[in-house]
Formats: C-alpha cells, sequence, structure tokens
C-alpha cells in the first residue's frame, strides 16, 4: 500500500469516527439546564403548554415556547434565577426559547416589566415585539409596552443600559429614558413609571431583604422565596440546610402538590407551598431531630434543574389498601421517596455523563466517611423516609396526577424497606399533539381578546380563545431506569410539627423576522374569532 493510500485510509477512518461521535452527541442532547417558575398570580392567568391552556399555578414550570397571557386586570410574575419578568393585565407573552444560553421572549401584546441582575444572563435575554427588538447591554430593569397605541411599541429603561433596534434604527437607552417605535419611525423621551412598575419594584424590595444567596447561587430559581419561610443553620455533613417554619404533622417532601408530564424530562413534581420550588428540583432532604431539612449541597458552576430527586417504589407486588369518602379498596401503588444526599438520582431521561455528573449531590466541606463509618456511596437501603403511595392509576392515561387531595398512603419507612424498587411511571397513554391547533369555546372569559378595528382589544367575557389539540398516543421515554438508592441513616421517629432546628442566533428575533408559522397562526386565530362572532 503507497504511503499516499494509507494517509487517505487513515483520514477517511477518523472522519467516520468523527461523524459517529458527533452523531452520538446529537442523540445525547441534553435537556436545558434552567427552567423558569410561576412564582406570583393575581387574577386569570393561563400557560399554553404544548398544545394546552390551563389556568396558571404557583411553582408551574415554564420552559421553552410556552405563552403567559394575562385577563384583564391580572397580574403574573415568572422567574429565571435571578431574573424577574412581570406580565401586567391583558398581556401575552411567549417565552420563544429558554436554555443554558438564551432567555428569548416575543411580547404580542400588552406590558412586560424585566429586572435581570445577572451579567450572563443579561447578555442572554432578548425580547421582541411586532415593532422592536431589545437587549440588554448591562443588567438593568426596563418596561417593554406592545401595542397599547396602535402599531406602536414603547421601551422604557429605569435602570442599566438596553440596546433597541426598530424602524430601521438602533437606539442605545439608559436610565431614565425611553423610546417609541413605529412601524416607519421612532422618538425617544423620558421614562415614567407608573402603578405597574411600582408592583414590580415592591417585589424587587423583597427579595433584596433575604439571606438565602449567602448559601445558594443566584442561578438556583426559586431561592428568593426560601427566607421568609424558613431558616438556615449549617452542618459539617450536609453544609448549609434550610428547613421550612410551618408544615402539616404528616408533612414531608413531595406530598402537598402534583405531578404533571412535561417532556422531555417525563413526570415533574408541581409543589402547593410558595416555597416550594427550589427545594422540589435541587439538592436533596435529610430528616434530622424529627425535622425535614433541605441540603442544597454546595454547587460549582451553574446548578442542574430536575423534575423530582426522588426515588419510586411500586409494582405488581405494592397492593396497598387506599381509604375514601367512597369507601375502601385494594389495589397497586405507586409510590416515591425524597432521596437524600447519599442517594444517587439517575434521570429517567435521556442525558450525557456529564448532565448526570453535575446532577450529583456534593458537599466539598464533608470528609471520606459519614459518621455512621460509611463512605459516601455505599448502598444503604435500611431507610426510606417520607414515602407516598397513591393508587397507581392515578397517572394512568393523565397528565395532571394531584397527590395533595384524594385517596393515599402514608407508608412507615420500615414498611417499604422490602418494597421493589421501579422506575418512573411510564408516559400517559394520551399525549398531545402540537402541529396542529383546533379552537375550543368554554364560555370563561380569556386572557386574551381580539383585536377591534379602532385598535383597542376586544375583552367581552364569555369569548374564549384558548386552544386545545387532538389526542396520540406516544411511547414512554427511553431509559426508564429505576434509580440507583444508597439510603442513609437518619433518625427516623414519628414526626413532629415542623419547626426551625437549632443553629448549627440572534437575528431570529429581530422585527420583521417573525417566522411564517407564527405569524400565519395568529392571522389564522384571528381570522377565526371574527368568524365565531
Amino acid at each position: 500500500m503507497s504511503r499516499t493510500v494509507f494517509h487517505r485510509l487513515i483520514v477517511s477512518t477518523l472522519g467516520g469516527v468523527a461523524a459517529a461521535a458527533l452523531a452520538a452527541g446529537a442523540a445525547l442532547a441534553d435537556p436545558p439546564a434552567r427552567v423558569g417558575r410561576i412564582s406570583s398570580l393575581e387574577g386569570q392567568v393561563t400557560v399554553l403548554a404544548e398544545g394546552e391552556a390551563n389556568a396558571a399555578l404557583l411553582n408551574w414550570p415554564i420552559t421553552s415556547d410556552n405563552h403567559i397571557a394575562t385577563g384583564r386586570g391580572a397580574r403574573a410574575e415568572f422567574r429565571v434565577g435571578a431574573a424577574a419578568l412581570r406580565l401586567d393585565g391583558d398581556s401575552d407573552l411567549e417565552i420563544s426559547r429558554l436554555d443554558d444560553d438564551s432567555l428569548r421572549l416575543y411580547l404580542h401584546y400588552g406590558s412586560v416589566s424585566v429586572r435581570i441582575r445577572d451579567n450572563a444572563l443579561a447578555r442572554d435575554f432578548e425580547l421582541s415585539t411586532p415593532q422592536a427588538r431589545v437587549t440588554l447591554v448591562e443588567p438593568g430593569w426596563l418596561r417593554v409596552d406592545a401595542g397599547r397605541s396602535a402599531d406602536t411599541s414603547v421601551v422604557s429603561v429605569f435602570a442599566g443600559l438596553a440596546q433597541v433596534d426598530g424602524a430601521g434604527n438602533t437606539v442605545s437607552l439608559c436610565g431614565g429614558h425611553r423610546v417609541e417605535v413605529g412601524n416607519e419611525e421612532l422618538h425617544t423621551g423620558t421614562a415614567k413609571r407608573g402603578a405597574f412598575d411600582h408592583w414590580a419594584e415592591a417585589r424587587d424590595r423583597r427579595e433584596q431583604a433575604g439571606t438565602a444567596s449567602r448559601y445558594l447561587s443566584s442561578e438556583v430559581t426559586g431561592y428568593e422565596e426560601l427566607d421568609q419561610y424558613g431558616s438556615w443553620q449549617d452542618s459539617s455533613d450536609y453544609g448549609p440546610l434550610w428547613t421550612p417554619r410551618v408544615v402539616a404533622v404528616d408533612w414531608a417532601p413531595y406530598r402537598d402538590g402534583r405531578w404533571i408530564w412535561l417532556a422531555p424530562w417525563g413526570w415533574t413534581w408541581v409543589d402547593n407551598a410558595p416555597w416550594g420550588y427550589a427545594p422540589s428540583h435541587y439538592g436533596r432532604w435529610v430528616m434530622l431531630n424529627r425535622r425535614w431539612c433541605w441540603a442544597p449541597g454546595r454547587v460549582v458552576g451553574r446548578p442542574v434543574w430536575a423534575p423530582a430527586l426522588v426515588g419510586w417504589v411500586g409494582g405488581d407486588q405494592l397492593t396497598v389498601t387506599f381509604g375514601g369518602s367512597v369507601g375502601r379498596r385494594h389495589a397497586p401503588g405507586t409510590g416515591w421517596f425524597p432521596l437524600s444526599p447519599r442517594d444517587t438520582y439517575v434521570p429517567p431521561y435521556r442525558v450525557s455523563l456529564d448532565h448526570e455528573r453535575r446532577l450529583s449531590w456534593r458537599h466539598d466541606g464533608r470528609g471520606g466517611e459519614w459518621r455512621d463509618g460509611h463512605r459516601p456511596g455505599e448502598p444503604r437501603r435500611d431507610h426510606r423516609d417520607g414515602v407516598t403511595v397513591p393508587p397507581r392509576d392515578r397517572f394512568d392515561g393523565h397528565r395532571v396526577a394531584p397527590v395533595g387531595k384524594g385517596p393515599k398512603v402514608v407508608m412507615a419507612p420500615p414498611l417499604m424497606l422490602n418494597a421493589p424498587l421501579v422506575g418512573a411511571p411510564a408516559a400517559p397513554a394520551r399525549v398531545l399533539d402540537t402541529r396542529h391547533l383546533e379552537r375550543r369555546d368554554d364560555g370563561r372569559e380569556p386572557g386574551r381578546g381580539e383585536r377591534a378595528d379602532h385598535g383597542e382589544r376586544n375583552t367581552t367575557p364569555g369569548r374564549s380563545e384558548r386552544m386545545v389539540l387532538p389526542l396520540r398516543t406516544q411511547a414512554p421515554p427511553p431509559q426508564q431506569q429505576a434509580p440507583q438508592v444508597q439510603q442513609q441513616a437518619p433518625q427516623v421517629q414519628q414526626q413532629a410539627p415542623q419547626q426551625a432546628p437549632a443553629a448549627a442566533g440572534r437575528d431570529a428575533g429581530r422585527p420583521g423576522n417573525e417566522s411564517p408559522g407564527r405569524k400565519e397562526g395568529r392571522d389564522k386565530r384571528r381570522e377565526e374569532g371574527r368568524d365565531a362572532r
């Protein structure tokens, strides 16, 4: 074989290996490490996710391609780490993209207040309207109004530095200035605050008084709620610990809320407590001195969001007697328990090894052994605290599985030691297809009205623009693995009422670059609304 032929063979082989590696990487594309949350609700607020409109709930996760719509007189706030985005009444905000590298928004109409404190997130931020595109040069606070006047968007900057593209021009705005952007011209002026801005500012002051940022990265979404509802201490074994002040006698993590199906993660916990978001999606839980404590660990770099850090038990061998208002019945159960710092979380969705490693709990201050002599990672299955078991059919065919109400069994740890560990429940048999929309007129007041000919929005009660989708069957996600758990040995006693323990491609969003699908879909919905009238 000649040297030239041999060289070509080597190059061809290496190219094939590289292509295979790239294909494998694409197959294991990680889900975003950032997911937002609904953090405040006043009045009628609707979230359109995966083609289905739902009344928004506190702590509802917000991801790419979601819409948040507010009715007349309503307000809403959603947060991503230290960023707060607030909607005034009669507004429709689309989260075009939310991932590790971008926070791109599209304000179809209405008013949104944006407060971003982090330099990295400021660089990732972009908000577009039908007339303008807004980016941040440095962190700050601004308000954007779209469609309050016909064919006009207004950007008011109260702090920081923003750049506005529109009407063929680019304008830089510092605090105290605003710009009105029409289809063909723009005008600058002085920024003026109103009632909506004062409400947003009051929400900001609540966060500034907290101390959670001493223990957590500001990128842990939901951190701002913890100071109001609990207290902190330090532990030599677990590092920072946070304890909720007031909970029910039989409370345990992941017991008061609901499971929802959220692609691509699968079953995702939505907690009912105002403080429940961060402790449900980051860190681990541990019981110390008859109290539940949340151990966030010490994270270097950006924290990674998880749908729920629990272990699952169940199977055909787990049959439980459930009691309710209509009598008692024997049925298979599916249960879960909060993972402790000893437990290894194995995601039931596709991730890379690096992403899975970043989901592991770490506390660099801990020594090489636990106080009971076991080393980190050693299997321990002699304790399972906080197990909750509802009927297995609670998950069958439903995208939402409520837990706070309805029959369920709270199992004592000794009774669950032999319960088989299983993977997360399978995907619902009926999953919505987001490719085709059908209009539903359910008689409720919409969060969005159609614009009348004179430029004002029609908000007549009784009209509904909520969209639902035809159903299709979807197979369960791959790699439904049973969690590999190595249980810790905390003190196990009957839980008392909880008290605080003693201290121990950016052009895509430019004006005029609205995707044809988005424009055609919006025009079609408007035309259907006119026909219905």
